[in-house]
């Protein structure tokens, strides 16, 4: 982890996401964008407000995104349908997933439902984290080529550098 932190091109800095309350590490300065999305839980949609910042820096992207949890949807059903969402985006599904061990600091695990996978496609490798604080979800990912050797430490720093007030 010492070699991808001193890699000039990632410039890791604390980013606050005031809307949010979580301080997170990115390696380059984010952009912002607010979206209106859909979740599909089981047989109805539910429409909220998306709040990304992202960045792109030696050939990876890195976003991290925030989402009210719309009222009477519980966050993990939330939570779930925005990995289904994820996944789908990258033609792919949960099977192909491997679970990566995670936990967010400031944390109690019980209460924030972090999950972290890796996906490997034959165009994409990404690695995807999620979790819950109140009536918030959260996503964090790290988007890279398949062959793209930085990324499992680049996505190692960027995930640790998460902290719930």
């Amino acid at each position: 982890m010492a070699l991808i932190g001193c890699t000039p091109a990632l410039n890791w800095r604390h980013v606050n996401v005031s809307s949010a309350g979580v301080t997170v590490m990115m390696p380059c300065k984010p952009d912002q964008a607010t979206r209106a999305i859909t979740l599909r839980v089981a047989d109805k949609s539910e429409t909220t407000h998306l709040q990304l910042q992202g960045c792109e820096v030696a050939g990876m992207q890195f976003t991290f995104g925030v989402m009210a949890v719309p009222p009477g949807l519980p966050a993990e059903e939330a939570i779930h349908a925005w990995r289904l969402a994820s996944l789908a985006s990258l033609n792919a599904d949960a099977s192909a997933t491997v679970p990566l061990p995670w936990e967010i600091q400031g944390s109690v695990k019980a209460q924030t439902l972090a999950t972290r996978v890796r996906l490997m496609t034959p165009a994409h490798q990404v690695q995807w984290a999620w979790f819950a604080n109140g009536n918030t979800i959260y996503q964090a990912a790290v988007y890279g080529k398949p062959k793209e050797k930085e990324l499992p430490e680049a996505a190692e720093t960027y995930f640790s550098g998460i902290k719930l007030p």
